[in-house]
């Protein structure tokens, strides 16, 4: 049982990526103010557009502009891409005609790949390194894998620890319960 009774010393950070939004709301008027469309990256791209279905909002036939780009849909789910570049970290100016729908904004780069955006949460946790070896029943040693304990819950396999400065992806997690059954605690394994 690794960690027993451990304090959660060391300061880390569970690192989240999402592809960049610019807009991913059913809009009230037209054009979207400035203040409901998010902060840009920091690297010239363009723009991917989704209209789709919501509730009660099922008008997806109309068009959406995007800085110098119209975009004209037919139906929900219809992808389009922005041919203009936009410089780096510019609202670009968002309008549209016909619409009654959602509409997602995404950042992609020059060459169409997604823009990833980090969101960084502060956790605590008890970081062992992995310079620790043991031996194994059939002879040799293993070197056991970096770890760390903490009482952040939310974290799922893939996702990213950064601990000084550097990125731990999750291989395994060990939920550790109290008496009555209540995961308290996490073993993470990288």
């Amino acid at each position: 049982m690794p960690f027993p009774h451990s304090k959660l010393v060391d300061a880390a950070y569970l690192v989240t990526r999402a592809v960049s939004k610019l807009y991913d709301a059913v809009p009230t008027a037209s054009p979207i103010s400035a203040a409901s469309i998010a902060t840009p990256p920091a690297v010239t791209y363009r723009c991917r557009a989704t209209v789709a279905t919501s509730t009660t909002h099922t008008d997806c036939a109309g068009t959406l502009t995007i800085g110098s780009d119209t975009l004209t849909f037919t139906t929900s789910g219809q992808v389009k891409i922005c041919t203009t570049n936009i410089t780096a970290s510019t609202k670009p100016s968002i309008s549209y005609s016909g619409l009654d729908s959602k509409i997602t904004i995404e950042c992609i780069g020059t060459g169409g790949a997604p823009i990833m955006a980090e969101t960084l949460t502060a956790i605590d946790i008890k970081f062992k390194d992995e310079t620790e070896y043991y031996s194994q029943a059939i002879g040799g040693f293993v070197k056991r894998p970096a770890q760390c304990v903490t009482d952040e819950t939310a974290s799922c396999i893939n996702d990213v620890i950064r601990y000084n400065g550097i990125d731990y992806p999750i291989k395994a997690i060990h939920a550790k319960r109290d008496r009555l059954g209540i995961e308290r605690r996490r073993v993470l394994q990288f």
